[in-house]
């Protein structure tokens, strides 16, 4: 045993429970646990486990289900996205969740309406604090799910909920009348009157996150509603990723005058205020005066003849007192030239998906001196960054950068229309924290001409930036071009990918990734359009595919979760 085992081995069972608290399950249970007998012992008397299945192959799955200890987990997490598909299903054939007496946090992935019925008939008798359901199946109104959904938003002990459902059942959901949630997200639209329903049927709300207001609301749909009770409980409200309609926000915004922060995300309007600093002014000051923080990202595509003088125009109105003295809320503004974009946004920046546009091919004002100094840590937030690479190298620029300006990317995308352009590595490496990289999508020209410079050029990125393990590989033009071996592309998924995201031309690409890379826990194959095949005989046709779980997504896409380990 070494000398830091040794260390290790004597700290207090309470501190090794506090590194167990930080640890995924796999690490805890195939690695931890073997170090020595004590720590064996500390694993199964835990009383905290978090199981995490999003990411983890249909072998090791297996292999945990055997080892769970129901009384000791607190929190459950089951996926049938992409990586894991089939997951819950399996997961309900080996167990009965009222197993699981302590559990304070359940989440569900693209989980179907049948499946999510079970899941609620035990939330409703259960102590838990969390619950996030996600569930895209098409029409599962008018049937006992929703009806147990409501009973569930009641439960006593619900204190944060996560939605993300059909449009139409989020319509038809109906909220209690009283429950305790203090934290609320819809990951859809919802109607003005749900809105109001919600804030006065939920004292405890504090936070709520939707993706935007209904357009369909009309007048009438809230006639009943002209004099609600404006919420003095909640304070903090996030709309992103939807439309901002100012006739749709500022009713909201009435309803909401403790409001401490604001962030909108989404499309805007140049001619519905939206883009308006003064109108904002007006509001925050008139409606929402405890707001401390007002964080937004808009943008709107514009015509083509588009006068970029109107930049300035735009942050000329955040130029006041109000925005740089009283609220010191730096503003930028981009016109984005080859794709007539129009872009305002507060720093740091609030969104975390990002498209990166170098300064030859864009317009900017700011209400601010910009320098190396704000930059460092503005894009901050920024999660998913999308490069079109082609695009953006500039031999100037990558020299003059002194910083990383994108720190905490954990996805990224690049786009090459031809050759790997030159200077690329050097643009990416001083612009991105590579190590942080965890999921590479690239959508390049696989013709023969470029292929010597892409394989190297990828395998290059992928050597420095060891930490990816999710990669997806498409060609830039229409998958009936796509002209490439197998093999040839197959030379760039290295060890360290366990996810792959691929187009195949025929039966025999899908054949060859599956028997020849078994260190992949999951792969998603797209097919070109003249690669036809019947989905239902599939399986049949394919014995290396008989022990997976497969399931086709749509006529293009066959997502394969492997038993390999």
């Amino acid at each position: 045993m070494t000398m830091s085992t040794s260390s290790l081995d004597i700290l207090p069972v309470e501190i090794l429970h506090h590194i167990l608290d930080n640890l995924d399950i796999q690490t805890i249970l195939f690695s931890f646990r073997y170090v020595c007998k004590r720590f064996d012992s500390i694993t199964t008397s835990y009383n905290y486990y978090n199981f995490n299945f999003e990411s983890i192959s249909k072998t090791r799955f297996l292999r945990i289900c055997h080892m769970i200890p129901f009384e000791q987990v607190v929190s459950l997490t089951l996926s049938n996205r992409d990586k894991t598909h089939g997951q819950i299903l399996l997961f309900i054939s080996l167990f009965d969740i009222n197993h699981f007496l302590r559990l304070r946090s359940l989440t569900l992935i693209r989980i179907e309406a049948n499946d999510l019925k079970i899941f609620l008939d035990y939330t409703i008798h259960s102590s838990l604090i969390s619950l996030s359901i996600d569930s895209q199946t098409l029409n599962i109104s008018k049937n006992p799910v929703l009806n147990l959904l409501s009973s569930t938003i009641e439960h006593y002990t619900l204190q944060k909920l996560d939605l993300n459902m059909w449009p139409k059942n989020m319509q038809e959901l109906q909220w209690p009348i009283n429950c305790t949630i203090s934290y609320l997200r819809i990951q859809n639209s919802i109607t003005l009157n749900q809105f109001y329903i919600i804030l006065q049927h939920s004292p405890c709300l504090q936070t709520i996150i939707l993706k935007d207001f209904n357009a369909n609301d009309t007048n009438e749909n809230i006639s009943t509603y002209l004099n609600p009770t404006p919420s003095l409980q909640l304070r903090s409200l996030i709309c992103e990723g939807g439309r901002m309609q100012m006739d749709k926000l500022e009713p909201c915004l009435s309803l909401t005058p403790a409001l401490v922060y604001l962030k909108l995300i989404g499309s805007g309007n140049l001619f519905n205020s939206s883009f308006d600093g003064y109108r904002w002014e007006h509001i925050i000051k008139n409606k929402l005066p405890l707001l401390e923080k007002f964080d937004f990202f808009v943008s709107v595509f514009t015509h083509v003849n588009f006068d970029t003088s109107y930049i300035e125009q735009i942050i000329s109105l955040f130029q006041t007192s109000f925005w740089l003295d009283e609220k010191h809320c730096f503003v930028i503004c981009d016109y984005i030239i080859y794709i007539h974009k129009v872009i305002l946004y507060s720093l740091p920046i609030c969104t975390s998906h990002f498209v990166y546009y170098s300064d030859k091919n864009k317009v900017s004002a700011s209400n601010f001196t910009i320098n190396n100094n704000n930059n460092s840590i503005m894009m901050d937030n920024v999660k998913q960054l999308d490069i079109y690479l082609s695009k953006v190298i500039d031999t100037d620029e990558i020299e003059d950068v002194s910083y990383l300006q994108f720190q905490n990317v954990t996805e990224l995308t690049l786009a090459i229309a031809d050759k790997w352009p030159e200077g690329s590595f050097k643009f990416l490496s001083t612009t991105i924290n590579l190590f942080n990289i965890v999921k590479l999508s690239l959508s390049v020209n696989f013709s023969y001409e470029y292929m010597p410079s892409i394989v190297h050029s990828i395998n290059k990125l992928l050597k420095y930036a060891h930490n990816i393990n999710i990669l997806s590989l498409f060609d830039y033009w229409a998958p009936d071009d796509y002209r490439t071996s197998i093999e040839t592309v197959c030379s760039m998924i290295t060890p360290n990918i366990k996810h792959l995201h691929i187009r195949v031309k025929n039966s025999d690409d899908i054949k060859f990734i599956i028997e020849n890379f078994k260190h992949l826990k999951s792969i998603t194959f797209e097919h070109a359009q003249n690669f036809i095949f019947t989905n239902g005989k599939f399986v049949e046709y394919l014995p290396v595919m008989k022990r997976h779980v497969s399931r086709w997504e749509n006529q293009y896409a066959l997502h394969v979760w492997l038993d390999n380990n």
